[in-house]
């Protein structure tokens, strides 16, 4: 009896093992369901989400730069039509960065301009100016000078006569934007074999056309060094063409092979020469003067500020009645120039110069210095009837042409076309 006990005992036990053993499985798979169904739930809602905070490819913004054409300069607010916080001085360039779309009209003199109000960058902020002020153009005086290159004689007896080389302008009226290219070639197959071509009347006319000059213009030569003006008549002076030395291959038919201008003959025969075409002079004698440079402490420089290692810098001066002229030298082949109006005590000048592949810096002329063979360089003076200060001299171009700084910031750049091509 004891041992059928026994046995029901053990097979009691045995069944509730077996029964708890399924239901741990059921609620393991239960549980597995459970897991599963929460996974499938989160991913389902969580794929738009991912969607949405999916960041795009940022859009490239491109930011248009112009130059302020205004003479007076172009006042800078900060909101359109807002109060007035400054200034911009005349070819100041600006990135324009908003575009809010207020559209207004500004009477300047006798004409209407109009246009509409831009954000432009200035340091870390966005402030306004009226759009009708600004040019892709950088302005230029009405004053356009030419370089002209002297009469010379080789050892073997060949000689070279003074020539006006008037190849810039002529490039810049002839081109037709519509075809790219220039418009038509002046030299005609007769003149291919020759190195100087003198033109005849009808390629003479054409010249004088795409020059906007006439027979009753004149050339006005202004001999730095000498301080005097010599006058040409344009219809005593043959027309001609040059082949530029840095034309090759079948150049014979391509107009940019060539240079267009003036012989000049003999009376030209040293450098450093100003040319003005057109009716009246407006050179003026005895007002120009070279600049020579005094040493001076480098402290005494009027913009000192920012000066590190003074070991490494010279400072000099150039004083006249109106204006005094500071120039810093740096071991790094840089420079930097103030000039200080005498009478306002204000800068009216303040840049740095540098050495760099299209340009140098010019050697400067220094008190006590007696090396006579060196060529004066910078100049300053009253050049041109009824314009302000001149000064220029400082950089040398490899690449590009020289220009004159007015001393009035209402007066932009005289440029110099030299016709440096290569």
């Amino acid at each position: 009896m004891k041992n059928n006990n026994i046995k029901i005992l053990f097979f009691l036990l045995l069944v509730i093992a077996i029964s708890c053993e399924d239901k741990a499985e059921k609620k393991s798979e239960i549980q597995k369901q459970v897991e599963v169904k929460k996974i499938s739930t989160k991913l389902k809602h969580s794929t738009p989400k991912k969607k949405l905070l999916k960041k795009l490819p940022k859009k490239k913004i491109y930011y248009e730069t112009k130059f302020v054409s205004a003479r007076s300069g172009l006042q800078y607010r900060a909101r359109p039509k807002g109060n007035v916080l400054g200034k911009f001085p005349l070819n100041t360039s600006l990135e324009i960065i908003d575009y809010p779309k207020t559209k207004d009209q500004i009477k300047d003199g006798n004409k209407i301009l109009k246009g509409e109000w831009v954000g432009v960058k200035k340091d870390l902020d966005t402030v306004y100016v009226f759009n009708g002020f600004l040019s892709y153009e950088y302005t230029y005086s009405d004053i356009i000078l030419y370089e002209v290159s002297p009469y010379s004689k080789e050892q073997d007896g060949t000689t070279r006569t003074a020539f006006l080389n008037l190849s810039e302008t002529y490039f810049i009226n002839s081109y037709d934007t519509k075809k790219d290219k220039l418009e038509e070639l002046l030299v005609t197959e007769d003149d291919f074999d020759k190195d100087t071509i003198r033109f005849n009347k009808t390629q003479r006319k054409k010249l004088l056309k795409k020059l906007k000059l006439t027979e009753n213009d004149k050339v006005f030569v202004y001999q730095i060094k000498n301080d005097r003006v010599l006058t040409f008549n344009i219809k005593d002076l043959p027309a001609i063409a040059c082949v530029n030395i840095y034309a090759s291959g079948n150049y014979q038919d391509n107009p940019e092979s060539y240079e267009y201008g003036f012989d000049l003959g003999k009376k030209i025969n040293t450098y450093g020469n100003l040319v003005y075409v057109g009716k009246s002079n407006p050179f003026q004698t005895g007002k120009l003067k070279p600049i020579i440079w005094t040493k001076i402490e480098n402290k005494e420089f009027p913009d000192n500020k920012k000066l590190k290692d003074h070991s490494k810098t010279t400072s000099y001066i150039f004083a006249t009645t109106n204006y005094n002229y500071y120039l810093q030298s740096f071991s790094s082949s840089s420079e930097h120039i103030v000039i200080v109006s005498n009478k306002t005590k204000t800068e009216v000048f303040n840049k740095y110069f540098y050495d760099s592949e299209g340009a140098y810096l010019q050697s400067l002329t220094i008190a006590g210095n007696k090396n006579k063979e060196q060529y004066q360089e910078q100049w300053a003076g009253k050049l041109f009837k009824n314009k302000a200060t001149v000064v220029f001299g400082f950089m040398g171009y490899s690449f590009g042409c020289p220009s004159i700084t007015v001393l009035d910031k209402t007066e932009p750049l005289i440029e110099i076309r030299c016709d440096n091509r290569h």
